[in-house]
């Protein structure tokens, strides 16, 4: 039986078993703790996940494998992000569980040096507990016994559990708020701890340009890009930023860099005129969380920018440019509508950043 056949029965079983209120079957003291851990880190250990399912399938189909050998490389080892690569992720995106975007749990840092995974991994995996996890579990099928057959379905049920709840989840999509009020709710949500928060500010950013579009005078016939993932390669060779404003000729209009707590420098902006050397634009905007004193500090980069490219450089925080664009357009609505439709549909954003939205906005 190959992974892939083993992966489908254990999915499966662990549905039909989730459906009916079955009993799953019981993991012994600490492993179910170990387990635990992992479901509930799924979204922010992604890689993990990913790494974890591809050493079990292995173990099920070639039991005498030390699946702590994770690379070829390594004494008796095998290629794990292969199997990853071509089973694994395959498997976790069709099933609509967390999965790593790049293919492969193997290009986290953490988890691709060429060291056994035993209890003295040296990667850095955080947080610790979800390292401890991890590795447990997997020097507990190695060297302890652990049922492989049972881990899988634990793991699998929790999965399937997370993501009903998920999928049922409706975000809320105020109305009649104030300018005030939207700029106050978007910036703490903007502020939440948790993994993902940083693509948040540019689903911001890109909800309001995408009411500008249809909306302001100079935007006319004018088009605002799909937003490309997070950790994907630009389909455009001309994109200079994080969201992107076409003309009637599908020619680079404006460009957004958009930081998440990274205060701009005149290191940074150095770094956008390097983009704006091979891509002309009428005006390229660094948009920050980090709360600046005074923007005005960076007027000579800006005339420089102006000087040596033509371009128009504007530097502001995001909170100021929202309460700006909010005041243009016709309802804040439109935005809220457009910010939600960017949560529900972007991968990167979690359940935790979801439900954080909804108890932001009932307060």
């Amino acid at each position: 039986m190959s992974e892939q056949e083993i992966l489908d029965a254990r999915y499966d079983r662990a549905m039909k078993l989730y459906a009916s209120g079955g009993q799953v079957p019981a993991l012994p003291s600490p492993y179910d703790g170990h387990c635990k851990t992992i479901i509930d880190r799924q979204e922010s250990n992604r890689g993990v996940l990913a790494v974890l399912i591809t050493l079990l399938a292995r173990k099920m189909r070639t039991p005498e494998q030390d699946i702590r050998q994770h690379q070829a490389q390594l004494p008796g080892g095998f290629s794990g992000r292969g199997l990853d690569e071509r089973v694994v992720t395959p498997f976790l995106r069709e099933k609509r569980f967390p999965h790593m975007q790049g293919g492969t749990g193997w290009l986290t840092r953490s988890l691709e040096q060429a060291n056994p995974y035993d209890l003295n991994y040296p990667g850095n995996i955080t947080p610790a507990r979800a390292k401890e996890a991890f590795l447990c579990l997997i020097d507990g099928v190695q060297n302890h016994g652990l049922s492989v057959e049972n881990l899988l379905l634990g793991l699998f049920i929790g999965l399937i559990r997370f993501r009903d709840r998920n999928t049922n989840l409706v975000l809320s999509r105020p109305v009649n708020l104030s300018v005030a009020h939207v700029v106050d709710r978007v910036s703490r949500h903007h502020s939440v701890q948790t993994t993902g928060a940083a693509r948040l500010p540019v689903l911001g950013v890109h909800a309001i340009l995408s009411v500008l579009a249809r909306e302001a005078k100079r935007y006319h016939n004018c088009t605002i890009l799909p937003l490309e993932h997070h950790n994907t390669a630009d389909a455009r060779t001309d994109l200079i930023g994080d969201v992107h404003i076409v003309d009637a000729n599908n020619t680079l209009f404006e460009g957004y860099e958009v930081k998440h707590n990274v205060p701009i420098t005149s290191a940074l902006i150095q770094t956008s005129i390097e983009k704006l050397r091979t891509t002309p634009v009428q005006r390229f905007y660094i948009l920050t969380t980090y709360p600046h004193n005074d923007y005005a500090d960076f007027e000579p980069d800006i005339q420089r920018v102006a000087q040596e490219h033509g371009c128009e450089l504007i530097v502001n925080g995001i909170d100021r440019t929202l309460l700006y664009y909010l005041r243009l357009i016709a309802n804040t609505r439109d935005f809220v509508d457009a910010y939600v439709t960017n949560l529900e549909s972007d991968p990167s954003i979690t359940f935790q950043l979801k439900e954080a939205w909804n108890e932001i906005v009932a307060t």
